[in-house]
Parts: structure tokens; C-alpha cells; sequence
């Protein structure tokens, strides 16, 4: 197993801590976006399949739908998002946006 292991997928990060995945995006990608004004999540919880959006990022100019890099189980997503979406424009490295059990399925 991984522990604090940071991979790009994309315009996503994703740091391993063993099973868990933690997903935010890059300063790439941020600087591509410009100022976010909107952020609302597609799916909070349940199976989620590599590839299926979970989120959508609005600004003034353009609409971005974030997809899952990884597949498993949702363990939580950080709400202050929806009501602070410019915490992504401040912290976008540092700003976990979905956490994601990849624990295989027996």
C-alpha cells in the first residue's frame, strides 16, 4: 500500500494514505479556470466508478465537470466548497474536495 504518495491524474491530484483517497485539483488547472464562483457536487456518496463526474466547477467564462480518477466507495466530501468555492482559487493544492475508500471489494 501507498502512504502520502501524491499522483496527477489530469488536472487532479490524488494523495494515497493507504486505501483512502484524497482528490482536489492543480494549480494548472486552477489558473486555467480563473476565479471560481460556483461549485456544486454530482454525487456525495455510494460507489463511484473511475471516470464518472462527481462535481462541477463554474466561473464567469466556463463550466468544468471534475471526473473521478480513482474507483471506490465515497468517505466523505468537503461541503465548504458549495458555500466558499474560492477556496480552490487560494488553496487549490492544498483543498481536499472528495475523499474516496479504493479498498478492494471481497
Amino acid at each position: 500500500m501507498l502512504y502520502n504518495e501524491r499522483l496527477l491524474y489530469g488536472d487532479l491530484w490524488v494523495e494515497l494514505n493507504g486505501s483512502l483517497a484524497s482528490v482536489g485539483i492543480t494549480k494548472n488547472l486552477e489558473r486555467e479556470l480563473g476565479d471560481i464562483v460556483i461549485f456544486e457536487f454530482l454525487k456525495t456518496n455510494g460507489y463511484i466508478q473511475q471516470g464518472e463526474e462527481f462535481a462541477r466547477i463554474e466561473t464567469i467564462y466556463k463550466t468544468y465537470t471534475l471526473k473521478s480518477p480513482v474507483s471506490g466507495f465515497i468517505r466523505s466530501v468537503n461541503s465548504k466548497l458549495c458555500l466558499d468555492p474560492t477556496l480552490l482559487n487560494l488553496f487549490p493544492e492544498e483543498t481536499e474536495i472528495i475523499s474516496i475508500d479504493i479498498q478492494l471489494l471481497v
